[in-house]
């Protein structure tokens, strides 16, 4: 551990000039552990990005509401996770996790003091650890896991991580892999919870009554393209046609993951008769949706989503929210980025892994079997249904160690 602080104190001055330049303001002062919160005793909840966040969200949630007397701080790596973690309640104080230097981490602990300490995943931080393990403060892993990417890794720097996990009081795993993983490095108390990912809490919708008000009718075939990124809507343009032909009253709805893109998409779709859903009037064949927020309204109305991210490496988007409505769901072979979620959607035959090619003919599959859309898309109800106990189980282990 001596020499991990030592050799990070040197990488960190020479990544300094760098450092400087790459972060401004509120974010540079709270990467170096100056946070302008204080609290006598916390629950400090740490998530990497956007996904670990969204994966927690609904435990978060309820924390709060269990326990409205105790301060709930959450830190998050990036800014993207940031600005998801600080939507999450207006109870909940949030703030960048500084880098792992011995003498940042200190202005933290000092600042915030945590009685408890809540990773998601596996945030291992070796200074965090050290001074958790120091002044006694137990140290919990909810939705832990270790990727086979991660796995190797630590097995073979198991002698530097073994003192440091002793700080770890639980492990709540996310799956038997995982907690067979866990296990064989001798963590205590590991307990496999399931995946919180698959405990969300989306608004129920009226299919038919959202359909009529943007003016489609039950015998419209409509796909929902969800999170687009470049070069999925040019995949759909080169297959809407043979998509008309094929389906019987086929409707398009793209809703891009960024909306700085809207005019790239109404240039692409010039020779189309679209409607912007800003300025929707009366229904096209295709709708560009250019608000953000709402996605999960058209995944309730679709008769298919496809999650976007995932026809080009940009790692895929959550298919969990489509599979909340009962919704068939299609996505592409580029899905590092959930590939958790998809495993276990295949397990339970709950959706469909494509690729840019035999894409028109998964659609067409479901737009003429509608039996097998239907247990398409009950499957990926169900996979969640299956998973629902993980809340539960989380938070009475949670319960133990909150006093």
């Amino acid at each position: 551990m001596f020499i991990y602080r030592i050799l990070s104190q040197i990488a960190f001055w020479f990544y300094y000039p760098f450092f400087l330049l790459r972060f401004k303001g509120k974010e540079r002062k709270e990467r170096l552990g100056f946070i302008k919160h204080e609290f006598e005793n916390s629950i400090w909840i740490h998530a990497a990005s956007v996904g670990e966040v969204n994966a927690v969200k609904t435990l978060v949630n309820e924390l709060l509401n269990q326990y409205p007397h105790k301060d709930f701080v959450l830190s998050t790596m990036t800014t993207t996770g940031q600005e998801t973690a600080s939507k999450l309640s207006p109870k909940l104080t949030t703030f960048i996790l500084p880098i792992d230097l011995r003498i940042t981490m200190k202005r933290v602990f000092k600042r915030i003091n945590p009685e408890l300490i809540i990773l998601v995943e596996t945030e291992l931080w070796p200074n965090m650890l050290a001074l958790a393990r120091k002044k006694k403060i137990p140290v919990i892993l909810i939705n832990g896991r270790m990727s086979d990417k991660s796995f190797p890794g630590y097995r073979r720097f198991k002698f530097f991580w073994k003192p440091l996990w002793k700080a770890v009081v639980a492990v709540n795993a996310q799956s038997v892999k995982d907690t067979n993983r866990f296990l064989g490095f001798s963590f205590k108390n590991v307990v496999n919870t399931y995946n919180l990912k698959f405990c969300i809490d989306l608004p129920e919708y009226d299919r038919k009554k959202l359909r009529s008000e943007l003016g489609y009718s039950e015998d419209d075939f409509i796909l929902v393209w969800g999170s687009s990124r470049p070069g999925e809507e040019k995949l759909l343009r080169e297959y809407f046609s043979h998509l008309e032909k094929g389906i019987s009253n086929f409707k398009a709805i793209i809703v891009p993951r960024h909306l700085q893109r809207i005019n790239e998409l109404r240039q692409l779709f010039k020779n189309f008769d679209y409607r912007l859903y800003s300025n929707l009037k009366e229904p096209s064949n295709l709708l560009i949706v250019d608000e953000m927020g709402i996605l999960n309204t058209f995944y309730a109305l679709a008769d298919v989503a496809i999650v976007g991210g995932s026809f080009f490496k940009f790692g895929g988007h959550n298919p969990l929210e489509p599979a909340f409505y009962g919704t068939p769901i299609i996505i592409g072979k580029y899905h590092t980025s959930c590939r958790d979620s998809v495993d276990r959607l295949k397990e339970h035959n709950g959706i469909i892994v494509s690729d840019r090619k035999k894409l028109s003919e998964d659609i067409l599959k479901i737009s003429q079997d509608k039996i097998f859309a239907k247990q398409l898309g009950a499957n990926a109800r169900k996979t969640l249904q299956l998973n629902s106990d993980s809340l539960k189980m989380n938070l009475e282990i949670l319960e133990k160690y909150i006093k």
